[in-house]
């Protein structure tokens, strides 16, 4: 049967795959996909693909349960059989083939994988970068961003532009004249069809957009394929903002209604970055090969740029502590405030604080991690959480590699938290165990005389616990007291209100030594 043309390509709204909201999600999916860099995208390997994906919680569905000691066997009939009815997308077959795509199309689009139908898998250059540590997600995506084009391979689109460059320079005039982008404007704008900063600017400025209906039927009017308000207003933009969050570029500000902001503290790189130029010749944006390759070049020159302004994200304790404070002041957050708000993100409910809400789950679990500690703790500790944040204080990225999550210190003690949302036992035990003991033996707490670490769960299976157990006794062994514990969410939250966390941990050391020893003496 031949195949069906090409429709012509027509202008659209800015728009990234919804399969995936959390842009963070794509580093655990980089993961999964590193196991099969090379090999042929057939059926079988695609359903392997996906059924990972479930079972390493790199991307979830209430249609997928994925139990603790679940394997490939028990959740693949699962994975067929709810993705029965999906149709073919993107030059995949109906069904998990289709469901594949859409947890890849993003990354594709962003030339960081080359994904095709009963064609070998790649990994682009970037993406071995940050699954190595070299770079993490905001700086590769950032560069990727740079890259960007609105008419590619993957989007029969007549807009042919980089939306992101647009956006910058857009925020940029905006900052010097001392205004702001609302929500309202930033949805106009991803209407926009050449990539004219003049054209953007004299639609600002000679329209208003004071309510999202207004915009709404702004766009309406103006547009041709304008789909539904809840796709307009809500669905393409909730994404695309989030990727722009994620590269660093942005932050959202609550002033009496939404605003879109530059981030910064990533001013100098943006500009840096940005004055840059990249092209993409009209070839490739119709191949996805040409497109690939063509996105997965001077790489090297890119990463200069982000060691260059590394440092700007970097703050010391004492800096980010008067931030954590400052964040519970303006949000007027107390003790209950902030449980609430834990509970939230476990329970996968928004936040109750608004300009928290485009924060992903897993950052803001340990950004509401550390305003607990700092909350409840004062002047006793100094808090440096480990993400990165904006000027605000608001976390946008998880660190590089080699760091905890969350550092607390005073003169002589040293105390690393790790949170997590994990709730699979084989994902919690191979993800956060034997690295957080290599953070706690960094020389740079070689100074301090006690040292504590607690790890932070939904759910602390037993051989989590068993591990830790056997790590404080080791570490004991070698000479170096480290008082251990792994908590479940809910039982941190209340030590930490009592401040009872240090006594805690060394009480359950103790413990598991007499424990030890008690063994021992028997045998």
């Amino acid at each position: 049967m031949p195949r069906s043309a090409k429709k012509t390509p027509v202008y659209k709204q800015m728009a990234f795959e919804t399969a995936v909201r959390n842009p963070e999600r794509y580093f655990g999916i980089l993961k999964v996909l590193k196991d099969y860099d090379g090999h042929l995208l057939s059926d079988d390997t695609i359903l392997q693909i996906v059924s990972r994906l479930y079972l390493e919680e790199a991307v979830s569905s209430s249609e997928v349960y994925v139990g603790k000691n679940a394997t490939f066997e028990q959740v693949k009939d699962t994975v067929i059989s709810v993705n029965s009815t999906r149709r073919s997308d993107g030059g995949f077959p109906a069904g998990y083939s289709s469901r594949f795509w859409t947890y890849v199309r993003t990354l594709s689009e962003f030339g960081m994988v080359y994904a095709r139908y009963k064609e070998p898998l790649k990994l682009a250059d970037i993406s071995n970068r940050l699954l190595n540590n070299e770079i993490d997600e905001q700086e590769a995506f950032s560069i990727q961003a740079l890259k960007y084009n609105r008419k590619s391979p993957y989007r029969n689109v007549a807009n042919d532009y980089n939306f992101f460059r647009l956006a910058i320079e857009l925020l940029f005039r905006l900052k010097e004249s001392g205004k702001k982008l609302s929500y309202e404007q930033f949805i106009v704008l991803t209407f926009n069809e050449s990539g004219s900063i003049s054209e953007t600017i004299e639609i600002l400025e000679g329209n208003s957009f004071g309510s999202e209906e207004q915009a709404y039927v702004f766009v309406k009017g103006r547009y041709q394929n304008v789909r539904a308000e809840k796709t307009v207003m809500y669905d393409y933009p909730d994404v695309v903002r989030r990727i722009m969050i994620l590269c660093g570029f942005i932050t959202i500000r609550y002033d009496g209604k939404k605003f879109i902001e530059l981030n910064e503290k990533k001013i100098d790189y943006m500009r840096e970055l940005f004055k840059n130029p990249f092209e993409l010749d009209q070839q490739s944006k119709t191949d996805a090969r040409l497109y690939f390759e063509r996105l997965n070049v001077v790489n090297d020159r890119y990463v200069s740029f982000v060691k260059k302004y590394r440092e700007a994200d970097v703050l010391n304790a004492i800096e980010y502590t008067e931030k954590l404070k400052n964040i519970i002041s303006t949000y007027d957050i107390d003790e209950e405030k902030i449980v609430r708000c834990m509970k939230d993100v476990e329970n996968r409910k928004f936040s109750i604080i608004p300009e928290f809400k485009e924060i992903p789950p897993p950052l803001k679990l340990e950004f509401f991690t550390a305003i607990l500690i700092a909350l409840k703790y004062e002047n006793k500790f100094k808090v440096r959480p480990n993400y990165k944040a904006d000027h605000v204080g608001k976390p946008y990225s998880h660190a590089p590699g080699n760091r905890g999550d969350v550092d607390v210190f005073s003169d002589d003690v040293y105390w690393l938290i790790e949170v997590t949302l994990i709730r699979n036992k084989s994902q919690l035990l191979n993800n956060e165990t034997s690295s957080l003991m290599r953070h706690l033996s960094n020389e740079e707490f070689d100074k301090y005389t006690s040292k504590y670490l607690s790890l932070v769960a939904p759910v602390i299976h037993d051989d989590t616990k068993d591990y830790f157990d056997f790590a404080a006794v080791s570490q004991q062994k070698i000479g170096k007291r480290i008082n251990i514990k792994a908590y479940d969410t809910k039982t941190f939250t209340n030590v930490t209100c009592n401040c009872s966390n240090l006594r805690d941990m060394e009480e359950n050391t103790e413990r598991v030594f007499s424990g030890f020893k008690a063994n021992i003496l028997n045998h």
